[in-house]
């Protein structure tokens, strides 16, 4: 009787464990390549910079601040491409394989639609994007920002359809697919702006011609991989491929992504003006502590691409109680791999920010910036990860909404308070973005807790 009641024990803490700290099968073969991805993306950004700063600094100065534009396109063309994620994901729980060409179409069509509308108004009023973001700037720097935001308004046609495309491969679980897309273009732009930066064209336009071939070929890429779901579209007797259901869809998802995501590039840039403000060793220590910041939350980044593919594939197959399941499941794995890593480099917070440079107050401001996001990592899952599964219910309301709130009320206003008023400084704006964090997680913890976002219906 002992014996069984010894196996009867070790079986219930063996289920207790899983239930608690297991990760939910299969979630790694499709956050895995996504985490591949979002590494490749920050070292390709990197590695630009750094060719850029061979050319100087107002070739340097043009290109970040034009690029901080450009991060907001892609919160409008990330948008489509979370509706379309989705909307695939939610066919294919329905077993409504045969519409996957219908979604694939729509997508693309609104994401080739939107990008020319922007790159047409962004041409013509491009002089004011520059001023407003280049206030007082000298003329060399407006000079090439202007000769760089050429570019980057033209490469936005083929980066809209790749963003879409992919989000497609997403919501199909091709996430490997899409890396491999995602790396071929990020390994070529690296390539052609080292040869164009130094060679052909010697300046920023160097760094745009290389994004918009690398986004051309990219838009190949990823046209290859869709193309067997494409050609059955073509083939298919029911005459036009594109369906108002799918493309309604879309946007219903699409769209207050999008505002969400460009209203929370708006604040990190409001945040950054405002940490311009404080000196150049805090925008030093800044720039540094984001960028490593940045490496930290890529396994959470991940992990949200994976939520909403699996709950939407859940709901889309009318499993309420399994996509809730696998929602909390999620964000608990989520939570401990982000612990980890925090765990892992807290102590090397201050070598890390030493790599950056040799200024010792610099390099001190950064190392408590580091550390400080290193403590405040086990909010982040609720903050982000739970949220893309909530976008993968068709929620996105709600997440704009909160969103939005957090984002202008603590992130902001908190940050300004903290940082300018009281004079915190730096440490007092990074508070503000922690306090964000905190309340976003409260937030979204309790909508998880109820059933109201499972009740979306995005499919007829």
């Amino acid at each position: 009787m002992s014996s069984l009641a010894s196996v009867s024990r070790l079986r219930w803490i063996r289920h207790q464990w899983q239930r608690r700290f297991a990760r939910p099968r299969g979630v790694w073969a499709l956050a895995g390549p996504v985490l591949v991805q979002e590494l490749a993306l920050v070292l390709t950004g990197t590695v630009v910079m750094a060719l850029a700063s061979h050319l100087g600094p107002a070739s340097v100065a043009a290109i970040g601040m034009m690029d901080a534009l450009g991060y907001l396109l892609n919160a409008v063309y990330g948008g489509l491409a979370m509706g379309a994620t989705v909307t695939v994901a939610h066919c294919l729980g329905a077993g409504r394989r045969h519409d996957l060409r219908a979604v694939a179409f729509s997508a693309l069509l609104l994401a080739l639609c939107s990008a020319a509308l922007i790159a047409t108004l962004l041409w013509f009023t491009r002089g004011l994007w520059i001023a407003m973001l280049l206030p007082g700037a000298e003329a060399s720097v407006v000079a090439q920002a202007d000769r760089y935001f050429r570019w980057l308004i033209v490469a936005g046609l083929p980066t809209s359809l790749v963003m879409v495309a992919c989000g497609v491969l997403r919501g199909m679980a091709r996430t490997d697919t899409a890396m491999r897309v995602q790396l071929a273009m990020n390994l070529l732009q690296i390539l052609l702006a080292a040869l164009f930066m130094n060679g052909a064209y010697g300046s920023v336009a160097g760094a745009g011609s290389a994004l918009l071939c690398a986004r051309s070929a990219g838009v190949v890429l990823v046209l290859i991989a869709l193309w067997p779901t494409l050609q059955r579209a073509l083939e298919h007797p029911a005459g036009s491929p594109v369906r108002g259901e799918f493309v309604r869809a879309i946007l219903r998802v699409g769209w207050p992504a999008a505002l969400e995501t460009s209203f929370f590039h708006v604040g990190k840039l409001i945040t950054q003006t405002m940490v311009v403000g404080l000196g150049t060793t805090a925008m030093a220590a800044n720039f540094i502590a984001f960028y490593v910041s940045a490496m930290l939350y890529a396994p959470g980044t991940a992990l949200g691409v994976a939520a909403t593919t699996l709950v939407g594939m859940r709901l889309g197959a009318g499993q309420v109680q399994r996509a809730h399941r696998m929602l909390r499941r999620l964000v608990r794995s989520a939570s401990w791999a982000l612990t980890g890593v925090a765990v892992l480099v807290l102590p090397l917070a201050w070598p890390l920010a030493s790599l950056f440079g040799n200024d010792p107050e610099v390099t001190r401001q950064a190392a408590w910036l580091i550390t400080l996001s290193c403590l405040f990592m086990p909010v982040w899952a609720g903050s982000f990860v739970l949220p893309a599964g909530l976008r993968g219910a068709g929620d996105t309301r709600y997440a704009l909404v909160v969103g939005t709130a957090t984002m202008w009320g603590l992130r902001i206003m908190a940050g300004y308070l903290m940082g300018v008023v009281l004079g915190l400084g730096v440490v007092g704006v990074w508070l503000g973005m922690f306090g964000d964090w905190v309340v976003r997680n409260l937030l979204f913890r309790k909508r998880m807790r109820g059933t109201a976002w499972t009740r979306h219906r995005l499919l007829g």
